[in-house]
């Protein structure tokens, strides 16, 4: 079986940048995403890393939050997917025609019930087939481990991923939880890479557990973007905050431990960390759940807040600009689905080419 990685990576953010002050008046705390059933965490015994680490933001009304990106009224998820798709290639040095399969992760698509694979592969030009893996948050851990296979397997030569955040129009202006969302797009290509680098092992669980939590529906959109003047509905329920602080620390060490032990290595033989942050202290909970140093651990919340499925290529994109991961590293990527799955996987991180 060949080895199989990423062999390239670009990522794109509107150029709006929307800072706290575009909140005028402050959302009581009792309509939080967070704060049901985690105020009173300071009265209690810290149970675990998550009450840990999330304690000091409860009082804060955006919860960390800095600034976020935000798309154009007008700017659909197909067209911010292009943007990131046209940088990996560009920086490739790589055709669409050379492209035999392409494999988008959208939340959410501009289409209310279909994804943006075929609208992707039509406006780029790429070879191959093309299709939509929706796994939520998780969605480009799914995307890459699915592209890794069938390039191990000789089935495919070079994948195509693209993944793209459009929460700002899902969320309700008047919600709160759109404090904590960002839009943002990445692609990344996956093919075949040096022996011993590339994807080494994997484990995946399914997060059933967290069913009921997220809340969607189709309302009416206004922008004449979305197909049919339709758009998806993103709302959350009250019983979020209970079911991430009792699940959070379970999916991540459970596939960390599975994904090593495929890999034949140990946590001490990881040299980075890359988890997808939706909030701002989930890099502190994943070092603290997993005994390893914070500054091993990727965190961009503070300047892009929660981009989705865009997380964890755009967290591994800054750590490998920063000089954080190095060719030859040994980097642990993981990913969080709610109601789909959790995946850890163990790369070893190839000269992998970083689109400017």
């Amino acid at each position: 079986m060949r080895a199989a990685g990423i062999q390239a990576i670009a990522v794109h953010l509107p150029d709006e940048v929307r800072t706290n002050d575009w909140w005028c008046e402050d959302i009581p705390q009792e309509q939080s995403i967070t704060a049901s059933g985690s105020r009173d965490v300071s009265k209690r015994r810290k149970t675990n890393p998550y009450d840990a680490a999330m304690e000091r933001y409860l009082e804060d009304p955006f919860f960390g939050s800095v600034e976020r990106r935000i798309a154009g009224t007008n700017e659909g998820s197909v067209e911010l997917g292009v943007k990131a798709a046209h940088r990996v290639l560009d920086a490739a040095g790589i055709s669409p025609a050379e492209i035999d399969c392409l494999i988008s992760v959208s939340m959410f698509p501009d289409r209310v019930g279909s994804g943006d694979a075929g609208y992707l592969a039509q406006s780029l030009g790429t070879g191959g087939g093309a299709f939509n893996v929706e796994a939520t948050c998780g969605g480009s851990m799914t995307a890459l481990l699915t592209a890794c296979a069938w390039v191990q397997a000789g089935l495919k030569e070079r994948i195509l991923v693209v993944t793209t955040s459009r929460l700002s129009r899902a969320i309700e202006s008047d919600d709160v939880t759109l404090r904590l969302c960002g839009d943002a797009s990445a692609a990344f290509l996956v093919g075949p890479v040096e022996n011993g680098f590339g994807l080494l092992g994997a484990e995946s669980l399914h997060t059933g557990k967290t069913c009921g939590t997220w809340l969607l529906d189709a309302v009416e959109d206004t922008s004449g973007i979305t197909s049919a003047r339709q758009k998806i509905r993103l709302r959350v329920d009250p019983s979020i905050s209970h079911v991430l602080r009792a699940t959070a620390e379970e999916y991540l060490v459970q596939t960390t431990e599975g994904a090593l032990a495929k890999a034949g290595l140990e946590l001490k033989d990881i040299d980075f960390v890359v988890v997808n942050t939706p909030t701002a202290w989930h890099a502190e909970f994943s070092a603290n759940a997993l005994g390893v140093e914070l500054n091993r651990v990727a965190d961009t919340f503070p300047q892009v807040a929660n981009i989705g499925p865009v997380l964890m290529p755009f967290n591994a994109y800054t750590a490998a600009v920063a000089g954080d991961i190095k060719p030859g590293d040994t980097v642990l990527l993981y990913g969080f689905g709610g109601q789909a799955e959790a995946s850890a996987a163990i790369f070893r991180w190839p000269d992998v080419i970083l689109a400017p």
